[in-house]
């Protein structure tokens, strides 16, 4: 069918244009009408693929700060009754970067073309997550897109917050972790070729950390690139590891076994749990439904696949704390909260609590985060430089002997 470009108005007056697909000018016009739009002009347009390799070849990056913004926004012109691509309009006007206004663009010339706001959203998987696509389609479906908007802007709030507070707890450890690696590869490429130098001409044996030493700068003088070719094969074979179903699922099941890491990794997932479960229920989704897409959204292929049995477990007839109890993966307080949401009919706000609970479990283990790895520090930095230390000065004392002798 061919394509036709059109500008029209919708109920309140302002100008949307786009480009549709239809069988005639007349065609055209009906589809119009059945969206609500009044046609003011339409020409026909033939079908061009340059958006799709413009959509290749462009770059940009929207923050999440921006996502959270659009989410607000957009939940805002909906709940004041704004129809849908008016408020897309509005929104997209105000935007400072033409990256994410261009995408929100092509997403209401999706809903202009009879699409759905959902669907539209799918498109961009870089920059909205499953989990917004997901939460957006049940809130379709339940009539309440303003108030999943709403939540999936606090939830990505949350999130950010965490991430933050994270990366300012582990700013420290980063600059003593750079600064040792400063500081031995400057020594293995500078200092120690000279004491090696100088050691040479010592008639006697050098001693076992020496010659470790000396063995270690000089490959790494003679082979630097290939341990740069090493970091980068590493990085390309967790890239590839991972992205199969075993590789995530392996690499999931050890993250949660890091020491330190592990633990605040396992409340960060139990919370966007709570909290999400919650809200779809609350919005009256289906539990299995709810289940499905929460089991998209933990980012944790262990306990993604736990959820997706508990999901089919409930299918069956049985109880979800019951489910969740069998499982190693849900902790007695978690299970007890939906335990008791289940008897009162308060399974929504029972999750909440367990969410509120976690969220300040995570708090407090972000906090204790540097003073848990200040004593791996220390110990790191004390063994480098007592190995240094003898490395470097055993001949000397050695010689010092053979002198006095």
């Amino acid at each position: 069918m061919p394509f036709f470009r059109y500008r029209a108005r919708d109920r309140q007056g302002a100008l949307v244009t786009g480009t549709l697909e239809a069988d005639d000018k007349a065609g055209l016009e009906m589809s119009l009408d059945r969206m609500g739009l009044i046609p003011i002009s339409v020409e026909s347009a033939r079908k061009s693929y340059a958006p799709m390799f413009k959509g290749i070849f462009r770059q940009g990056r929207v923050s999440t700060q921006e996502i959270i913004l659009f989410s607000r926004q957009l939940a805002t012109l909906f709940g004041a009754g704004v129809p849908l691509t008016r408020a897309l309009i509005s929104i997209e006007r105000q935007m400072t970067n033409h990256f994410f206004a261009a995408t929100v663009r092509e997403i209401r010339e999706h809903i202009e073309g009879g699409g759905v706001l959902s669907a539209a959203i799918k498109k961009y998987p870089r920059i909205f997550p499953e989990l917004y696509s997901s939460m957006v389609e049940a809130g379709e479906a339940g009539g309440i897109l303003d108030e999943i908007l709403e939540r999936l802007a606090f939830m990505l709030e949350k999130s950010s917050e965490n991430r933050s507070k994270v990366k300012s707890a582990t700013l420290y450890p980063k600059i003593v972790i750079f600064a040792l690696f400063a500081a031995v590869i400057v020594l293995m490429y500078f200092v120690v070729p000279r004491f090696a130098t100088l050691y040479a001409s010592f008639k006697t044996a050098l001693p076992l950390p020496t010659r470790m030493l000396i063995a270690a700068s000089n490959f790494f003088t003679a082979y630097w690139y290939l341990i740069a070719l090493s970091f980068a094969a590493l990085i390309i074979a967790y890239k590839v590891y991972t992205s199969t179903e075993s590789g995530r699922l392996n690499w999931d099941r050890l993250a949660l076994k890091v020491p330190i890491f592990g633990p605040m990794i396992k409340k960060s997932i139990l919370s966007r749990f709570s909290r999400l479960l919650g809200a779809l229920y609350k919005s009256g989704l289906p539990i299995l439904q709810s289940l499905d897409i929460v089991s998209r959204a933990v980012d944790n292929k262990l306990i993604s696949n736990e959820i997706i049995f508990i999901e089919t477990e409930v299918r069956a007839g049985k109880p979800l704390s019951e489910l969740m109890a069998s499982s190693r993966h849900f902790p007695p307080m978690v299970v007890q909260m939906v335990s008791i949401g289940e008897e009162t009919g308060n399974l929504d706000e029972m999750l909440e609590k367990a969410a509120q609970y976690y969220d300040q479990e995570v708090d407090s283990s972000i906090r204790n985060l540097t003073t848990a790895l200040e004593p791996i520090l220390l110990s790191f930095l004390f063994g480098m430089v007592l190995f240094l230390a003898l490395a470097i000065f055993l001949p000397m004392w050695d010689m010092v002997k053979l002198v006095r002798g």
